[in-house]
């Protein structure tokens, strides 16, 4: 699955003496005096490095302070004996090493970096987001709280070094510019501890479509382009989902040019239009554009069977394998767990199932509020006909929403020992398993469950957020980005703002 490529990473960063000077006169200009003296981007020269190399590195930093650890984390992952580390290679480079040997994990499209990153001059920018994430991760999962003082550092370092990007012309349009955007919100995700990280993730989030807005059609004639359009939307669904509100018209107009220059006949192409249409259907429901019980059950059917076709005869690399075990209840929910070719193949399928759930969720609202109508429209055989439907649907969609846990947060047979520091691919399982454990017709034991699994994330995996989404459930609480129940509201009008991009401070809404 990963690809020994840290050396990509690393090897070039800072070969030529003749970019240094300018790196450091570009950090003077940008950075606080709070953060200049910990810059990330030193200006020594390193050897190449290998993963392996990167984790005995990092292991030797944290024995250094054994009052930082916790449990027997570091020796489970290298014997102290066993250490043989390359002399001078900064913290920093070793965590930039570190997230790109870890990218595939929370990247579609992680194998760009090694062009971006192997460049003459690599962007300060994209390996400062690198090396906070980078560290941020692995202080989370060897629990070693000085590597988290320090990703801050590189954090804020990251949001002035892209800032600064942002005012530039030039470099406003650079891939290295939206793959550092990208890569912050990962950050949040991963250090988030409360509600105010769901609102800087949606932030980068939307600075990312922003960005997406202004490459505009000329993103498209290369391959590196297309792909970081597509996963900049699929973030931008989840969001959408999470605030119920439409899909922007300019991205869907993108879209619709980007089909001119890609394959829009595969499934995941299809299934991400549904999707689409969902978050628009849903916006135009709370928004009072849409109403009426018959309207909207014709409509959410309508929109769930083109859900249902996609996947009827699913393509090879969209089908699963279905294991059952008794082992290991803590990771496999009722026995039984999928095993899917790809990380990104399982998050599709998770995001069909959730606008599933959603669709019938609405569906089955609808029918009690048209039931108690003067006149109402159903029957009341075809509503408790349709009600049934919609619970098996629901049901079958929660499911297997657990039965892909494994897929996410554990080698693929999770009855095998899981690597310490592989679990950051729990990143796309978040959101879906947190409808689970909201959704109407979850029972105290699959609520439990959930909330144990969330909160083993954040504790194993080092995915801070998923102890917030825990602790909301078994609060019985709902953070304002996932409004699974939305109020229709009177139909307002939308005011959007215009103007050129300044910053991060000035991202708002889409």
């Amino acid at each position: 699955m990963f690809r020994n490529e840290s050396e990509a990473v690393i090897g070039k960063v800072k070969a030529r003496e003749n970019t240094k000077a300018k790196a450091k006169e570009k950090r003077r200009a940008v950075q606080s005096p709070s953060t200049s003296s910990s810059s990330p981007m030193s200006s020594s020269s390193i050897d190449e490095v290998d993963p392996e190399s990167v984790k005995r590195e990092v292991v030797e930093f944290t024995l250094q302070q054994p009052d930082t650890l916790v449990g027997g984390f570091v020796s489970e992952m290298v014997p102290i004996g066993a250490l043989s580390l390359p002399p001078n290679i900064h913290l920093q480079h070793r965590a930039q090493a570190f997230f790109y040997s870890k990218s595939p994990l929370w990247l579609q499209n992680y194998d760009l970096l090694g062009t971006l990153c192997t460049q003459t001059t690599a962007d300060e920018h994209l390996l400062a987001s690198m090396s906070a994430v980078g560290l941020a991760t692995l202080s989370n999962s060897l629990h070693t709280p000085e590597l988290l003082n320090r990703s801050r550092k590189d954090y804020i370092t990251a949001l002035h070094l892209t800032n600064a990007a942002l005012r530039s012309p030039t470099d406003v349009k650079k891939d290295s510019t939206l793959f550092s955007v990208m890569i912050l919100s990962i950050y949040e995700t991963i250090t988030g501890s409360d509600s105010r990280s769901l609102s800087a993730w949606t932030k980068h989030v939307n600075g990312a479509t922003a960005l997406v807005k202004l490459r505009g059609r000329e993103q498209f004639k290369s391959n590196a382009g297309q792909r970081m359009f597509l996963q900049v939307l699929s973030y931008l669904m989840l969001s959408c989902i999470q605030r119920t509100l439409p899909m922007p018209a300019h991205m869907i107009e993108l879209r619709q040019t980007a089909a001119r220059y890609m394959d829009n006949n595969k499934s995941a192409w299809q299934a991400s239009g549904a999707i689409i249409d969902f978050t628009v259907l849903r916006a135009a429901i709370r928004n009072g554009d849409l109403v009426g019980p018959k309207n909207i059950i014709e409509q959410s059917l309508a929109l769930d069977k083109r859900f249902a076709n996609i996947f009827t005869d699913p393509p090879e690399e969209f089908k699963y394998k279905k294991v059952y075990t008794t082992d290991n209840p803590h990771l496999v929910w009722n026995g039984m767990y999928h095993v899917y070719a790809t990380h990104s193949t399982a998050q599709i399928w998770n995001g069909t199932r959730t606008c599933r759930i959603l669709l019938h969720e609405g569906i089955r609202d609808q029918i009690l509020v048209d039931l108690t109508a003067m006149e109402p429209y159903f029957t009341v055989e075809e509503a408790e006909m349709q009600n049934s439907a919609s619970v098996e649907i629901m049901m079958e969609c929660q499911r297997d929403i657990l039965a892909s846990v494994p897929q996410h947060t554990s080698v693929q047979n999770p009855t095998e020992p899981t690597s310490l520091l592989e679990g950051s691919r729990a990143y796309f399982i978040l959101w879906p398993l947190y409808l689970v454990g909201v959704m109407d017709l979850v029972t105290e034991d699959v609520r439990n469950w959930v909330v144990q699994r969330l909160r083993g994330l954040a504790d194993v995996a080092g995915i801070s957020q998923a102890k917030v989404l825990g602790d909301y459930i078994a609060a019985k609480e709902n953070p304002w980005e996932w409004d699974t129940k939305p109020v229709p509201n009177i139909k307002r009008g939308i005011v959007e703002r215009s103007g050129s991009v300044v910053g991060f401070e000035e991202w708002d809404s889409i």
